[in-house]
C-alpha cells in the first residue's frame, strides 16, 4: 500500500496496524457487514448517471487494444528482427492504452465515492451547525456589478 493511498483513506501504516487483530478468524457477521457495506456502494454508485456508459466505452477501448496488440505480436513474429522493433513498440503501447482504460474505470469510481463522502461529511457538518440548506443569504449581481466592486476594492 502506498503512502497516497494510505492518507486518501485515512488508513494507518502497515507497520501500525497490530497483527493479532488481522490474523483473527472473521467471524460470518463481519462478512455479511462487508457485503451490506459494497452493496450500499453499488446501489449508490447506480444512481449516479453515466457510469455504465463509461464503463462500456473503457471496455471497448480495452478489447480492441488487446485485439490490436495481438494483431502487432503475429506481425511483427512474420517480419525481420530489425523491422519488428517499431512492430513491438506499438504492441507494448497497445497494451499500455488497454490498461489505462480499464484503470480509468476504477478511478473514475473511486472518484465518485469520493464525492460521495465528502457530500456525506459536509451534510453531517450542516445538520451540526443547524444550518439550513435551503436558507441561504445571497446577492445577486451581474457581471459589470461585479466588476466595479472589485475595482474598488483594488484601489
Amino acid at each position: 500500500m502506498t503512502k497516497k493511498l494510505e492518507e486518501e483513506f485515512n488508513l494507518p501504516h502497515l507497520d501500525e496496524i497490530d497483527s493479532d487483530e488481522s490474523s483473527g478468524p472473521v467471524t460470518v457477521q463481519e462478512i455479511q457487514d462487508a457485503i451490506t457495506i459494497s452493496e450500499k456502494i453499488n446501489n449508490a454508485l447506480a444512481e449516479v448517471r453515466g457510469m455504465e456508459a463509461h464503463d462500456s466505452e473503457m471496455d471497448d477501448i480495452a478489447k480492441q487494444a488487446v485485439e490490436s496488440y495481438e494483431q502487432l505480436m503475429s506481425l511483427g513474429m512474420n517480419m525481420t528482427d530489425m523491422a519488428a522493433g517499431p512492430v513491438f513498440n506499438n504492441a507494448a503501447n497497445m497494451l499500455k492504452i488497454a490498461l489505462e482504460a480499464k484503470d480509468s474505470k476504477t478511478t473514475r469510481k473511486l472518484k465518485q465515492i469520493d464525492l460521495m463522502l465528502k457530500k456525506a461529511n459536509l451534510d453531517i457538518r450542516s445538520k451540526k451547525e443547524g444550518a439550513d440548506p435551503e436558507e441561504v443569504n445571497a446577492t445577486i449581481l451581474d457581471r459589470n456589478e461585479l466588476l466595479k466592486m472589485l475595482g474598488k476594492e483594488s484601489k
